[in-house]
């Protein structure tokens, strides 16, 4: 199998979603910055880049999902990237004066199974990343998405969704501080084009009762990040 093959065949057991917080009125620049100098090198380093975003009306928000085969791939990769790489020794000085903090960091694993990096690309417009803060109910809630909220977004034609839990492994890269919620669940959804994501949330709202009563019970917190696709 050659380099590329490989590449386009990686399973995943590890991404970060990670959320830059930069000076005001640069998320365009920024992103062209970072697509142009840094996704090609990375990418062949093994942290592959499978998503590049920025939020609807937001000018100083660039969130972006990087993979790792796992979490030793993740510190060769760091080490090669940020302390031993050209790339970032070149340009990194232009991108962190582009930022203001860059630590808002999810260190994630697949729910239940390794998912292909070509799967969590998407050339779709809408991503949606849902928090789900489960204080001490974590297993009741991967039970009800099993047994009752997955299906009842499947029978709403909703199935471009994966899963996610905190990687609780010891984040072996202290310069890149990293969130791990021992209570946290999170989902990310493809939607094709606004219309269908106004379409389905307003679907998603109207779940049935003794659903929605669990959701409420169960769930802690429950935030949502709304990504507009740059790719």
């Amino acid at each position: 199998m050659d380099n590329l093959a490989q590449q386009n065949s990686e399973n995943i057991q590890v991404l970060e979603i990670r959320n830059y917080l930069l000076k005001p009125n640069l998320t365009d620049k920024f992103s062209d910055y970072f697509h142009s100098k840094f996704v090609v090198p990375m990418n062949e380093l093994g942290g592959y880049t499978v998503g590049e975003f920025k939020i609807n009306g937001v000018n100083d928000r660039f969130v972006w999902f990087r993979a790792f085969a796992d979490m030793k791939t993740r510190l060769k990769f760091l080490n090669d990237f940020y302390i031993n790489s050209a790339t970032w020794k070149e340009y990194g000085k232009g991108a962190n004066e582009m930022m203001i903090n860059s630590d808002n960091v999810y260190l994630l694993r697949p729910l239940k199974a390794q998912i292909n990096r070509e799967f969590l690309k998407t050339d779709k417009t809408f991503t949606v990343v849902d928090f789900y803060v489960c204080n001490s109910t974590l297993e009741k809630v991967i039970n009800l998405f099993d047994t009752t909220y997955i299906p009842f977004l499947k029978n709403l034609k909703i199935e471009d969704i994966t899963l996610w839990v905190s990687e609780m492994t010891e984040n072996d890269f202290p310069g890149l501080p990293v969130f791990r919620d021992k209570n946290l669940l999170v989902s990310i959804t493809n939607y094709k084009n606004e219309n269908e994501f106004n379409t389905k949330q307003k679907e998603i709202d109207n779940m049935p009762a003794d659903l929605k009563k669990s959701m409420q019970e169960l769930v802690t917190i429950h935030n949502k990040l709304v990504l507009l696709n740059l790719r």
